[in-house]
């Protein structure tokens, strides 16, 4: 659970494990949206990787826009929003959402990187879902603790003592979108899905200037559309029920799938994330 010493870790350390987060139901609803998405095609918004056995799928972006509104129901739970507001307030919004896919021996680690740099003026974070275990030893994420707090080039941070951080499946790992973390390759299970949003607050993307106001609008609209989907898909379970102003009314008498094309095709210019690169050129020398 997000409690307070929870809590006291993510603002120390810059991350914190926080297990059972998502319901069995909700885990195979997700892992049910995969198994069209592992097809190896070269489309948009998808990432291949050569591995020992052919092409596997190693990347796949905006996940609320392939036309299966599963992972769209992660903004309706209450165990994931009151852990959005508690950390970004009321007027937290998911600034983009994509997953990492691990396969046996595909030989892909994630590089040491910063998710993105900010000047600190608000919160936000990056919520990994996971929806396969990540085993202690075989290409877990690795974070810095407290680099988040630390102004130094991402290959300095690189360098510094990590520790591991492991989950199974139906955790959730929280991080500060500034501390180093990466992972290596995974050699024991034969798959990993991690799903990752990422939350920010409207008064650091407005503030910073990392995202004008219509972007912002935009993306609150799925706020919206996840309360309405999970409400009409699953009407007896409980649901988060956002405190913000709807920017769209109108959304509610569009056809969801409509209304998911639409944030989708607002033009949304994204922070790159700050990678060290280093250490990758020494090897290859």
């Amino acid at each position: 659970m997000f409690d307070e010493v929870a809590r006291k870790q993510l603002d120390t350390d810059g991350f914190c494990h926080v297990p059972d987060l998502l319901p069995q139901p909700v885990i195979e609803r997700l892992r049910d949206f995969f198994e069209p998405l592992l097809i190896a095609d070269t489309v948009p918004r998808k990432a291949l990787r050569t591995a020992p056995g052919g092409k596997v799928v190693t990347n796949v972006g905006d996940l609320f826009a392939w036309g299966d509104p599963a992972p769209l129901e992660l903004l309706a739970l209450p165990e994931v929003m009151q852990i959005a507001t508690a950390i970004c307030g009321e007027n937290v919004f998911v600034a983009q959402e994509f997953a990492v896919i691990k396969h046996r021996g595909d030989g892909n680690p994630v590089l040491w990187h910063q998710d993105m740099v900010y000047r600190r003026t608000a919160p936000c974070f990056t919520m990994g879902i996971y929806l396969d275990d990540a085993d202690a030893g075989d290409g877990a994420l690795r974070y810095v603790p407290g680099s988040h707090l630390r102004d130094e080039p991402i290959c300095d941070l690189a360098a510094l003592p990590a520790v591991e951080v492991p989950a199974r499946a139906g955790d959730a790992i929280l991080h500060d979108m500034m501390v180093a973390h990466s992972s290596e390759p995974m050699e024991g299970n034969a798959i990993r899905r991690v799903i990752y949003l990422e939350f920010m607050a409207a008064e650091l993307a407005l503030g910073e200037e990392i995202y004008p106001r219509d972007v912002i609008d935009n993306r609150r609209r799925l706020l919206f559309a996840a309360r309405r989907y999970r409400r009409e898909t699953f009407p007896a379970a409980s649901c988060f029920k956002p405190r913000q102003r709807d920017p769209s009314p109108r959304d509610r008498h569009q056809p969801l799938g409509r209304v998911l094309s639409e944030i989708a095709a607002h033009p949304r210019f994204l922070r790159s994330a700050n990678y060290c690169f280093d250490r990758i050129a020494a090897q290859l020398d």
